[in-house]
């Protein structure tokens, strides 16, 4: 379990829907472990639950997935079912995601980097999609990928580098991106270069959809923490630095709810007063998640 919990911290290939499901099968997995106490089943599973909650400061949806999973009584079978639960919401969400989005998704759009809900949204629009222009997503390109996944469903694809988005703007219907994370007031944090594309899709007055399940929804508020935006090393920008110049590698930046035309998750398009409600709910599953972790950690206490 330690080995899987550090491929969600370190991984860097997969979307945050990957990554929240493999967290979820993690807890799962351990709450369905035979022949081990109660009480110490207990301190794992929240042990476990703390370290995958903070192992992804931009990815919120793996703490919401965490609490939705531990906050409920009934001990570890009943909290394997709801892992299995979950697990069945995340894979059916883009199914629905799909049937709120098809009206928006015509002609040609644009996206940028990688989301498995966007690959999946776009595959179950395919009719009304002519083209998708995607955006290489540097420093790891992962936008190549998604460019060879959409062509294999027979998806005209054009490729560009990040700084060509502009460029092609003009000829798009619509911008389309994933998110890892959506902020209390729907600021949405997602790969690096989201935020200029948002800019630009404003300046070229196009549509600026976000595509996303609702547990990526966070409790947290941006205070100019640059920690939430992931930097990593600067050897992915430049193999050999050069002497007196700062090289940053930041995966993440935030891109303003003002910028985004229509949130489009599992539940419906989403407006800034429902999005702000779960996460005041996701801030009350946090709390009360830490409050049953430490109830576990005192003897002779109920739980």
């Amino acid at each position: 379990m330690e080995q899987r919990i550090a491929t969600v911290r370190a991984d860097r290939q997969h979307g945050s829907r990957w990554l929240v499901r493999e967290a979820i099968l993690i807890l799962r997995d351990l709450a369905m472990v035979e022949g081990m106490p109660q009480e110490e089943q207990l301190r794992s599973l929240y042990s476990a639950g703390r370290e995958l909650a903070q192992a992804r400061p931009a990815m919120a949806a793996l703490s919401t997935a965490v609490g939705r999973i531990l906050n409920v009584t009934g001990g570890v079978q009943v909290i394997a079912q709801q892992a299995s639960k979950l697990r069945e919401e995340l894979d059916s969400a883009t199914e629905r995601i799909a049937r709120y989005a098809h009206p928006l998704l015509q002609g040609t759009l644009m996206t940028c980097s990688i989301s498995g809900t966007v690959m999946d949204v776009l595959v179950a629009c395919r009719e009304s999609v002519k083209e998708v222009i995607v955006l290489e997503g540097r420093p790891r390109y992962e936008g190549r990928e998604m460019a060879r996944a959409l062509s294999k469903q027979s998806i005209a694809v054009t490729l560009i580098t990040d700084a060509q988005a502009d460029i092609f703007l003009a000829r798009c219907n619509a911008v389309v991106v994933g998110a890892d994370t959506i902020l209390a007031n729907g600021d949405v944090l997602n790969k690096a270069g989201t935020a200029l594309l948002g800019w630009a899709a404003r300046g070229h007055q196009v549509p600026f959809y976000v595509l996303c399940e609702t547990l990526k929804i966070s409790a947290n508020s941006w205070s100019n923490d640059l920690s939430m935006l992931e930097e990593k090393e600067p050897e992915e920008v430049i193999e050999q630095p050069i002497a007196g110049v700062t090289v940053h590698n930041f995966y993440f930046d935030r891109t303003p709810y003002a910028l985004v035309t229509k949130m489009v998750t599992e539940q419906g398009i989403l407006q800034q007063q429902a999005i702000t409600e779960l996460a005041a709910q996701a801030r009350s599953d946090s709390k009360e998640r830490e409050k049953l972790y430490a109830n576990l950690h005192q003897p002779g206490k109920p739980h």
